[in-house]
């Protein structure tokens, strides 16, 4: 067979399908361990929405195991449902996950209280543990401060980056922003950050590069608008993203990531208690247009619904956890199924879940 022919097939392969295959034969793994391959492979895997993955975390009541599952998307009841081997021996002994990133080229990030960082590829099995960003002797001089973390890739310099924001704070409220590199293999103190009304329960995510957090309005601190605040890991510099006018009521807002948009969520305000999704399209301004794309109506809203994923579809698909089960919603707000996969425990209970796109990406790897 022609090897064009062949390299064609191997495109369309699975990741765990390839990994079997680079044992055929030397010029196998070599077409597969390229990284042109690597690149085609993931982009082809993006717009197949049969390689589509949904990444669960959590654990049940009774001890402190952590559990990892890759469930087929979009979430049905014959789901197939694979349970991952944890990322580092021994590391579902230690306490509940304190962070999981969006995915980013298939590799995501997980933290483990006492700045125990992971990078890891599921799909390939493959991690790398990322240096405490703490030194040892200080940890004891600090005031600890829960940390948050963003994960990107930064395609112009092809650096994988960790946005961290915590470590210490000072009688100001202060807070260290430190970045650490994949090619250096190194963290480096940015500078102190005073967030007016920081919301870290409100979401960080990344897309494109870009790390955004809320910031909330507070009349009492003469804060009067909510904004997104960002921060790019090429220029490493902060910028803000305005809400629109008709976000500025939302109470609890959250960020997620649909397809390559920014979304924000919201379960109630002052004058209705509907569930809105709204996203957001740069427009290269300060001024960036916000849509709402998702209305689900308030006789579902107040059932102890909680969202915990939005994925693109056959159109937009919004994911509701509901007790144990799932329910699922489509453009419209109308509730289209509500799904048990049998393959999860139904003690399980969620620390997080994330859509994401298996890759041949490596986390190990530092092309300097």
């Amino acid at each position: 067979m022609h090897d064009d022919i062949i390299l064609d097939i191997l495109l369309r392969l699975p990741v765990k399908s390839l990994i079997r295959f680079k044992c055929v034969c030397k010029s196998w793994r070599t077409s597969i361990e390229d990284p042109n391959f690597i690149e085609h492979h993931y982009a082809l895997s993006k717009s197949n929405v049969n390689r589509h993955k949904i990444f669960i975390t959590g654990g049940v009541s009774d001890n402190m195991d952590n559990y990892f599952y890759s469930v087929d998307a979009p979430l049905q009841h014959d789901s197939v449902v694979s349970l991952l081997e944890t990322p580092v021996p021994g590391i579902n002994t230690l306490s509940r996950v304190s962070f999981i990133s969006y995915s980013s080229n298939g590799i995501i990030l997980i933290v483990f209280p006492y700045d125990l960082i992971i990078l890891w590829n599921p799909a390939t099995g493959e991690s790398r543990k990322i240096p405490s960003p703490i030194p040892k002797k200080k940890k004891s001089e600090r005031r600890q401060f829960p940390a948050v973390y963003g994960f990107g890739y930064v395609s112009s310099i092809d650096d994988y980056k960790i946005f961290r924001v915590g470590g210490k704070y000072n009688s100001h409220a202060h807070f260290e922003i430190e970045l650490f590199s994949t090619k250096s293999n190194a963290w480096k103190l940015i500078g102190m950050f005073s967030p007016n009304n920081f919301c870290f329960e409100g979401g960080i995510v990344t897309i494109d590069g870009i790390v955004y957090m809320i910031e909330m309005a507070d009349l009492s601190r003469n804060i009067d608008r909510s904004t997104i605040l960002s921060f790019s890991l090429e220029n490493e510099q902060f910028e803000y993203v305005l809400f629109p006018d008709q976000i500025q009521r939302f109470q609890d807002p959250i960020l997620y990531v649909l397809g390559e948009n920014l979304c924000l969520t919201r379960m109630h305000n002052l004058t209705s208690r509907d569930f809105e999704v709204w996203h957001m399209i740069k427009d290269g301004s300060m001024n960036n247009i916000w849509s709402k794309i998702l209305t689900i109506p308030s006789m579902h809203c107040g059932r102890c619904l909680s969202p915990v994923c939005l994925m693109k579809i056959d159109g937009y698909i919004m994911l509701l956890k509901h007790k144990g089960d799932f329910e699922i919603y489509n453009s419209d707000g109308e509730q289209i199924e509500i799904v048990e996969v049998p393959g999860l425990q139904s003690s399980l209970f969620f620390n997080c879940i994330v859509p994401y796109v298996e890759s041949l990406f490596s986390p190990k790897q530092r092309r300097i």
